[in-house]
């Protein structure tokens, strides 16, 4: 009975620590992890134990085990509960993991000279000889590429918003409360599939025509719509989850 409680005891911390590997992206999508032979000498477990630890991590999606060759990382995705206003950062450190940006493009563009300009017009509520900031960044978790970030802000709302402000990779409305005492509050958003095209899948690291998740965000302060952003997701990468119920209960 001892042995017994001590295998179901040795099989769950082995379970646990790999998979805190994964979830803290010590081990990435891929990445080969130990197999039964090494996880028995590295706890000395039976092979039973090993097994049995393994067997639970796939059946959590966590892993697929190849014969003859192993057993590898599946690329988890984080879940992201749709229950109100949120921030991409703050939902990354619910996931246990560490949030950050990279900067890839900064500019100032009249609205007519835009892509979306129609979009901003309606939307920001502007004119075509207006300018915005247009701000191209990608979105990581624990240094993976999770998302490819694109926002225009209305350059009226925010003088002097520069490049150096989002250089070390500070979030978006982190700089709109720091500088400007901006704090948004309120969001819509749309969501659609979508299939990246050659540039885009550079950025994010996939192949062209791979599936993504296309949310575009409008963000209001108060009643001011103060950014456009259009926040392409790998489809593997990142889920969306929403809780429905019937009206009173």
């Amino acid at each position: 009975m001892a042995n017994k409680k001590r295998s179901q005891s040795l099989y769950f911390k082995i379970k646990d620590d790999l998979k805190e590997q994964i979830i803290s992206r010590q081990l990435k999508a891929d990445d080969r992890i130990m197999s039964e032979a090494e996880i028995c000498e590295h706890y000395d477990v039976s092979r039973i134990t090993a097994k049995r630890a393994l067997d639970e991590l796939m059946w959590e999606g966590y892993i697929t085990r190849k014969p003859g060759k192993g057993s590898f990382v599946t690329y988890h995705a984080i879940e992201h509960l749709l229950n109100g206003f949120y921030s991409i950062s703050e939902e990354i450190r619910k996931n246990g993991l560490v949030p950050s940006t990279r900067l890839l493009e900064f500019r100032e563009l009249e609205v007519a000279d835009t892509v979306v300009s129609e979009t901003l017009k309606a939307k920001l509520v502007l004119e075509g000889a207006d300018q915005v900031y247009y701000i191209r960044r990608l979105r990581l978790a624990s240094d993976e590429i999770i998302a490819l970030e694109t926002s225009y802000v209305p350059k009226r709302q925010f003088p002097g918003l520069a490049e150096q402000d989002f250089q070390r990779g500070a979030a978006l409305y982190a700089v709109f409360q720091a500088r400007y005492g901006c704090e948004p509050d309120r969001s819509q958003e749309l969501f659609s599939a979508h299939t990246v095209s050659k540039k885009e899948a550079e950025a994010l690291g996939v192949r062209p025509e791979s599936a993504a998740l296309k949310v575009v965000r409008i963000s209001y302060a108060g009643e001011r719509p103060v950014e456009y952003t259009e926040r392409l997701f790998r489809g593997d990468a990142y889920t969306y989850k929403l809780e429905l119920r019937k009206h009173g209960k």
